[in-house]
C-alpha cells in the first residue's frame, strides 16, 4: 500500500470515528448547556414567558416524578463556558429551597450581560445522579 492511500484511509478512519461520536459529544452533560430538553418523557419548564432577564426571579415546573428526600432541581447558568451561577432547589416538599424561585443573578462571577442556562430536573438512585428532564434558555443582559 502506497503512503497516499494510507494516508487516505486513516483519515477516513478517523473521520468515521468523529461522526460516529459526535452526537456524544453535542448531548448535554451537566457541564454546560445541551440543545432542548432530555432524560426521557420528563419535562421542565420556566412557569413566566420569555424573553427573560438578568436579575429576573422565575419559578419552574416539572412532571418528573418525585422521589421522597432526593429529588433535586438544579439551574446553571454560563457565560462563554464559563459557570456563573449555579443553584440547587429541592423537588421534594420541605427540602432545601423548595417551592422558591430561582433568581437569574446576580452572583460573584455573574454581574451583568447575557447567560445560556440550563435547567436539570434529577433524583439519587444507588449512589448515581439520574437525570429526569432538562432543558435550556437564553438570558438577555
Amino acid at each position: 500500500m502506497t503512503k497516499a492511500i494510507g494516508t487516505r484511509l486513516a483519515a477516513t478512519v478517523l473521520l468515521s470515528l468523529a461522526l460516529l461520536l459526535a452526537p456524544a459529544a453535542f448531548a448535554g452533560n451537566g457541564k454546560g448547556p445541551g440543545g432542548g430538553s432530555g432524560g426521557g418523557a420528563y419535562t421542565v419548564t420556566v412557569d413566566q414567558a420569555g424573553p427573560y432577564r438578568y436579575a429576573q426571579a422565575v419559578t419552574v415546573t416539572t412532571n418528573a416524578p418525585v422521589y421522597a428526600n432526593s429529588s433535586w432541581i438544579d439551574l446553571g447558568c454560563y457565560q462563554g463556558g464559563a459557570k456563573v451561577l449555579a443553584s440547587t432547589h429541592a423537588a421534594f416538599e420541605g427540602g432545601w429551597y423548595y417551592g422558591w424561585a430561582f433568581n437569574l443573578g446576580p452572583t460573584a462571577m455573574w454581574t451583568g450581560g447575557a447567560a445560556d442556562c440550563e435547567l436539570t430536573v434529577w433524583h439519587q438512585s444507588r449512589n448515581k445522579r439520574v437525570v429526569d428532564a432538562r432543558t435550556t434558555f437564553r438570558v438577555d443582559g
